[in-house]
C-alpha cells in the first residue's frame, strides 16, 4: 500500500502535465469562433490551475497552522468551505472576463467545462493509478 501511494504521488505531476492540454482542447471546442489560438486556451487553463494550486496550498498551510496553535479549528473549516465555493466562481468570472460573453452563454460553457474537467480528472487519476500499480 505504501509503495503504491509513493508511486502514485511520483506519477501525479506527469499526469497533471498531460491533463492541462486536454482541457485547453475542450476550451478550443467551446469557443470555436473566438479567434484564439490553442495556446491561448492553454495559458488560460494553466493560469486557472495555478490559482487552484495556490489556494489549496494556502488552505493546507492554514490547516497546519491551526493544528500547531491547537485552537480555532473552525477557522480552517470555514476557510475550506469558502475555498470550495470560490474556486468555481473564480473560473466562471475568469471565463466571462477573458472570453467576453454573456452570463447565460458563459454559464452553459462553464457547466460543460466543469463536466469535462471532472471527467478528465477521473480518467487521469484512474490512468495514474494503473500506471503506478503496474510500475511496482
Amino acid at each position: 500500500g505504501r509503495d503504491l501511494a509513493k508511486a502514485l504521488i511520483d506519477d501525479l505531476p506527469t499526469a497533471l502535465f498531460a491533463f492541462l492540454p486536454l482541457l485547453a482542447f475542450v476550451l478550443k471546442l467551446l469557443y470555436p469562433l473566438s479567434r484564439r489560438y490553442y495556446v491561448e486556451h492553454l495559458l488560460f487553463i494553466v493560469h486557472y490551475q495555478s490559482f487552484v494550486f495556490l489556494v489549496l496550498t494556502l488552505q493546507v498551510l492554514l490547516a497546519r497552522l491551526v493544528d500547531l496553535v491547537g485552537s480555532f479549528g473552525w477557522i480552517a473549516d470555514l476557510s475550506g468551505i469558502v475555498v470550495a465555493f470560490y474556486i468555481p466562481v473564480y473560473l466562471f468570472r475568469s471565463m466571462r472576463r477573458v472570453y467576453r460573453q454573456g452570463f447565460l452563454v458563459t454559464f452553459a460553457k462553464f457547466v460543460a467545462l466543469s463536466a469535462a474537467y471532472f471527467l478528465a480528472f477521473v480518467l487521469m487519476m484512474t490512468a495514474t493509478f494503473v500506471v503506478a500499480a503496474l510500475s511496482l
